[in-house]
């Protein structure tokens, strides 16, 4: 294995693992546990300033970068904090991440053009970006109402078609600036460097694959202590989704990111991914992500879903035309 994956594949895996038992011992002693999953989707981030570190060591001076690093120590101090106090308020996490949004956006917006392009921070084109969105979003909802066709539900579906659904609907896209630094922390990892890199090395279907699987078993802490109910059948089965999902649904971001030549289109449809539940949420205390259970008719479904509305995408030129493909962050530090 190359020294830059070796790098970012230690970085951005060995303290999420760690933090499992973290959120294994806080379910067992009902701690709130919804910091957890936050702080790992900074990792991969931290993974690839490592290895870049590794190349370039004045990329530390660099303010979006110092501004991430910071972010992620302080919500790493609120991970160790949250196992000893049972009543610290992990809500602290939600305005750490508000108030880093905005000098990082600034940050962002002033640099040079040609550090931003060698850091894959390229300003996106508005259109493909937003129409790309819309295609997730129909997506995202035909695979609902498939599902509730299938399981019966399509009663209770519909019913989030209203005004207030609207309303959410546009709030999400409203406050999407201050909500995706998480969401940078990811994409940058996989898409702006792993998904590349590897196809650099083994050429854009075997990239696909192992990528897919990586992010997937990436997921494993939270996958079995965190997104399931703890029954080992259902951790199984959302162990397995969750590969499958990452595969085909790595696809489509690598579409939306070769495509648009920004990272910030597959930014926003993972933003998109993971929030579009808020539609479903009558108590926006409750965690809908946690303590979900898992079973062999819920994995068939988002299997087969994912196959056929994002593994599409392989046919597509930005992703089976190797020459359209964007340069990991890696090989444009290399270069300059």
């Amino acid at each position: 294995m190359k020294k830059d994956l070796k790098i970012y594949i230690g970085v951005s895996f060995i303290l999420p693992y760690i933090m499992g038992f973290a959120i294994y011992y806080c379910k067992l002693n009902n701690i709130n546990t919804n910091i957890y999953p936050l702080f790992q989707m900074f990792m991969p981030f931290l993974g690839v300033v490592a290895l870049l570190y590794s190349e370039d060591k004045s990329i530390l001076k660099n303010s979006v970068i110092k501004i991430y690093i910071i972010t992620s120590f302080i919500l790493f101090a609120f991970s160790i904090i949250n196992i000893f106090s049972s009543n610290f308020n992990t809500s602290f996490s939600d305005f750490i991440i508000l108030i880093s949004a905005i000098p990082m956006i600034i940050c962002i917006s002033t640099m040079d053009k040609n550090l931003k392009r060698k850091l894959c921070l390229d300003n996106p084109n508005k259109k493909t970006t937003l129409l790309i969105c819309l295609v997730f979003i129909i997506i995202y909802f035909l695979r609902l109402f498939l599902g509730g066709i299938l399981q019966g539900e399509t009663r209770e579906i519909i019913k989030i078609l209203n005004i207030n659904s609207v309303k959410i609907l546009v709030s999400i896209f409203i406050f999407s600036f201050l909500n995706i630094v998480p969401f940078i922390g990811e994409e940058y990892g996989w898409r702006a460097y792993l998904a590349p890199r590897l196809k650099e090395i083994y050429g854009y279907k075997k990239s696909i694959l192992i990528t897919g699987f990586i992010w997937g078993i990436w997921h494993l802490p939270l996958n079995l202590f965190y997104y399931s109910d703890g029954q080992l059948a259902s951790q199984i089965y959302s162990i397995l989704g969750q590969i499958v999902f990452c595969t085909f649904f790595g696809i489509f971001l690598t579409y939306a990111y070769n495509k648009t030549k920004s990272i910030w289109a597959p930014v926003m449809i993972h933003y998109l991914n993971n929030n579009l539940a808020l539609l479903f949420i009558t108590d926006i205390s409750k965690d809908i992500f946690s303590g979900q259970h898992y079973d062999l008719k819920g994995f068939l479904f988002t299997s087969i879903s994912s196959i056929i509305f994002f593994g599409i995408f392989i046919f597509f030129n930005h992703v089976k035309d190797e020459s359209l493909w964007e340069k990991s962050v890696f090989e444009n530090i290399k270069e300059d």
